[in-house]
């Protein structure tokens, strides 16, 4: 690891921008910004300054070891994992606190070992177990600026999993903010708060939003999966996958319409002219349940916009246009209940 990239380490875990160290240091904002992006160095003479103004050796300033590789840092996790099982934790505390000063900057160390720790005293009896929480937490709270995604996120994951165990809700929430605010965890962790912290509404709301958006998504890959299996010829996989979107749709209230518009594909791609005939009138029969979830308890706590008459006889005659549309339903030509149903439209 560069000298600037430390100096730049240490100065955001110290909380000072650019300006303020190079206040202290008595040097300008940018030669400060030039050793962070490791265009220049600092000189000699100002090691010390620097090592003292971040509370680390100069050693630690200068990264005096080669940087330890990812299959050292694997082979360095395994072996802490071990001696867990037969040594005190407060020894193997001790050794991997020692190994992460030989190597300050290296993330991926820190974030493995931090999170090695954290685990085995929560699922090991630890006497006091308390004592280790700063230490441990200062090592993800440094993770929080990293560069990877994927060690900023399990840092804030870890914080927050942490002051919620503490009951101290407010703060866990602050590391929500890592996450984007669509992300599913985001939201479930969201609405655990709401729970914990007597805002019962919001979190019924945060669940039940949840819910519906996973039984949709849900359906829509069930819907891509029953198309493949069409194409790749596997019609028995079709009907299983056709049937359990079916059940889903039935679990969730989400009315008649919904549970069998997938079957209506299957019976088109098979070409079944009795099946075809008995869905479309179906769903035509059936097309005001297409909201039907609007008023299902599962849903209770949620607001849907109303739609009226209007709105189900428009579905309707859209409906009826499609079914009639020769391209596609072509191979129902003669069938008595396809034939009344062109006619109609004709009318129309």
């Amino acid at each position: 690891m560069t000298i600037g990239k430390v100096i730049r380490k240490y100065r955001k875990e110290k909380g000072l921008t650019q300006e303020e160290m190079a206040i202290r240091l008595g040097v300008s904002t940018p030669a400060v910004n030039k050793w962070e992006k490791d265009n220049t160095l600092p000189d000699i003479s100002l090691l010390v300054p620097i090592a003292r103004l971040f509370g680390i050796s100069t050693d630690e300033l200068l990264s005096f070891k080669d940087d330890i590789t990812d299959k050292e840092i694997y082979i360095f996790i395994k072996e802490l994992d071990r001696r867990f099982k037969h040594e005190p934790y407060e020894d193997v505390f001790a050794d991997a606190k020692k190994k992460l000063e030989e190597y300050p900057g290296n993330e991926r160390l820190k974030w493995q070992v931090a999170t090695v720790l954290n685990a085995a005293r929560l699922f090991n009896e630890v006497a006091d177990s308390d004592r280790y929480d700063d230490v441990i937490c200062s090592w993800f709270s440094g993770l929080l600026e990293s560069e990877d995604l994927s060690i900023r996120k399990s840092a804030a994951e870890a914080l927050f999993h942490f002051h919620y165990r503490k009951e101290d809700y407010q703060t866990a929430e602050r590391y929500l903010l890592y996450y984007s605010e669509d992300n599913p965890e985001r939201k479930l962790m969201q609405a655990n708060i709401y729970a914990k912290t007597g805002k019962i509404n919001e979190a019924y709301v945060a669940y039940e939003e949840m819910m519906l958006a996973e039984v949709n998504q849900l359906r829509v890959i069930m819907n891509a999966l029953q198309i493949l299996c069409e194409e790749d010829g596997d019609l028995d996989l079709a009907h299983r996958v056709a049937d359990a979107s079916s059940d889903v749709a039935k679990c969730f209230d989400m009315g008649v319409y919904q549970e069998i518009s997938m079957q209506l594909e299957l019976a088109a791609y098979e070409k079944n002219i009795d099946e075809t005939a008995r869905i479309m009138e179906k769903l035509i029969s059936n097309c005001d349940s297409i909201s039907d979830f609007t008023k299902s308890k599962l849903f209770s706590h949620l607001s849907f916009k109303q739609y009226g008459k209007d709105f189900y006889e428009e579905l309707r005659s859209d409906l009826v246009k499609r079914f009639c549309d020769e391209e596609t339903f072509g191979y129902m030509s003669g069938n008595i209940y396809w034939e009344t149903l062109k006619d109609k439209s004709h009318k129309k």
